[in-house]
């Protein structure tokens, strides 16, 4: 196994279904559309758009956050296209196992996998079930610690 990207070229031709977990895994934390991970940065987005708005600063802020959510985006495409798609000989397994048999992911792998899809999937078109259940949470979480320590309070 490696930590280098280049070494594990082809992985779609060896392990499809590794493959295809860790794209959707990338695009998930990416913020695709109708994933998990869209609702978190939309979320982010608007409230730092309401902050920016409330103290009358320049909207010249969005700037930052949205050329780091880009370079994300290109950093993600490009490691996935290494890593998936570019080389990789079928009839040789990728530098990283070193001649070892190429493995894919087993059977209660790939239903954990599936699992984790469907509720990234659930959670990105209804928002709302994970919310909910973070609402009480979350308020207490700020009245009770975070809102007194940055406001000097007790």
């Amino acid at each position: 196994h490696s930590m280098e990207i280049g070494a594990m070229r082809g992985m779609a031709k060896h392990s499809p279904w590794l493959a295809t977990s860790m794209m959707f895994a990338w695009m998930a934390s990416l913020g695709l559309p109708l994933l998990a991970g869209f609702v978190a940065e939309l979320m982010m987005f608007l409230a730092l758009w309401h902050f920016i708005a409330a103290e009358g600063w320049s909207v010249l802020w969005m700037v930052g956050p949205a050329l780091v959510l880009a370079l994300t985006a290109a950093y993600y495409l490009w490691s996935m296209q290494r890593t998936i798609f570019e080389g990789g000989d079928e009839t040789q397994p990728p530098e990283s196992l070193k001649g070892q048999p190429v493995p894919d992911i087993g059977d209660a792998e790939k239903l954990a996998m599936v699992i984790m899809a469907a509720f990234t999937i659930l959670f990105g078109v209804m928002p709302w079930i994970a919310l909910d259940m973070m609402n009480g949470w979350t308020v207490a979480f700020f009245e009770t610690l975070l809102i007194p320590i940055l406001t000097g309070g007790a």
